[in-house]
């Protein structure tokens, strides 16, 4: 799992590229915990993202949930749909916003 980080905008925009399995989950974990500590707006890039297994969703709804106690948004976006189908059977996006696109996630993000 490759992760690269961006601001745009006065959003952090993190970019996942490759499987978000045990390893990938385990790649990125430290990561995303300093992101979900300190980023007041994050979106999150899931389109290059292959597969997502339950330690990937286990990732996000952490940093999700840190971000929310702390009153910060993060939203996801460009999931293909086998990846979009598994956030939605987690419940991840009764927490989350899932969103097509980078424009219609920062649109959220800043409304």
């Amino acid at each position: 799992m490759e992760m690269q980080t961006d601001e745009i905008d006065g959003i952090t925009v993190v970019r996942l590229t490759g499987r978000f399995d045990i390893g990938g989950a385990q790649a990125v974990d430290l990561h995303f915990s300093v992101l979900a500590g300190s980023a007041q707006k994050l979106a999150i890039d899931l389109s290059r993202v292959t597969f997502l297994a339950s330690m990937g969703v286990r990732t996000l709804m952490l940093s999700a949930k840190t971000m929310l106690r702390r009153g910060a948004s993060l939203v996801v976006f460009g999931a293909d749909d086998n990846v979009e189908k598994v956030l939605r059977a987690t419940g991840f996006d009764e927490i989350v916003g899932i969103y097509p696109d980078v424009q219609s996630a920062k649109a959220a993000l800043t409304s």
